[in-house]
């Protein structure tokens, strides 16, 4: 993530994280992991928010032990354990990779943020394990990932048995769309009820991504016709919406409006 990113989808300007029921548990869960320094899996369908959620809590909860990483699926141990090193800014020496990583970990209470957990290696997977075996300080690790990571980390019994919870991130509820998305970000702002659940249905089913992706598309629109962002019309909406691929929309057939 570069300097100037929100964390939000698209970098959408002027979106917030919304307090649902799934980011309010998952903030009480990372600060019950780290006060116990334990293992963490947070896992669900794509776009619903996970990791923009876990970094907005970890700022909050962990800004200066946090470490987040991301690697591309099957990615080397050894690169891995490089990437970690340059994390802790571990300076060059004759000593082992390992001791080294070992020992700068053991220093401070850190908290791992390993993302898209779904493509790590056993390896991979095992040295982490043995990290927080075997550090002293042990670290707090947050593993995070799409549906299939509770079924990649559960094939390996070593591994899932020290992992303490298992959050899941599911789509919002339509009363969470009405609660919710009026704080998400301007275009909303005075949208009715109906409205809300009509895209929903329409468009976005609950997925904060898609929901990012009609955001930007109303906000470009409403920019290009100087009108406020808080101008929503159902016009403007079905013109945002023939950027969409039709495959993925449904329109409820009585809505003629």
């Amino acid at each position: 993530m570069n300097a100037s990113s929100n964390g939000h989808y698209l970098d959408l300007p002027n979106a917030r994280l919304v307090p649902t029921r799934t980011v309010l548990r998952t903030q009480k869960q990372l600060q019950s992991a780290i006060k116990l320094q334990a293992m963490l899996c947070i896992h669900g369908g794509v776009g619903l928010g996970k990791t923009l959620t876990v970094r907005t809590c970890l700022r909050d909860l962990a800004p200066d032990t946090t470490l987040f990483f991301q690697f591309h699926r099957h990615c080397p141990l050894t690169d891995i354990k490089k990437a970690v090193a340059a994390a802790l800014d571990i300076p060059d020496s004759t000593r082992t990779l390992n001791t080294r990583i070992d020992e700068a970990l053991a220093e401070r209470p850190y908290v791992l943020v390993f993302d898209e957990t779904q493509g790590l290696t056993t390896d991979a997977l095992e040295w982490v394990r043995t990290l927080w075996d075997t550090i002293p300080n042990r670290p707090t690790v947050i593993f995070v990932g799409a549906e299939e990571t509770r079924r990649h980390l559960r094939r390996r019994p070593a591994l899932a048995s020290r992992i303490t919870q298992w959050p899941r991130f599911t789509p919002l509820r339509p009363a969470e769309v009405v609660e919710h998305m009026p704080h998400y970000h301007p275009v909303w702002s005075k949208a009715s009820d109906e409205d809300l659940l009509w895209l929903d249905d329409a468009a976005c089913r609950g997925n904060f991504r898609d929901w990012a992706k009609l955001t930007s598309a109303i906000q470009e629109l409403l920019m290009e016709q100087g009108q406020p962002l808080d101008s929503f019309t159902r016009a403007v909406a079905r013109e945002a919406l023939d950027t969409f691929d039709p495959s993925d929309l449904h329109f409820p057939p009585d809505d003629d409006q």
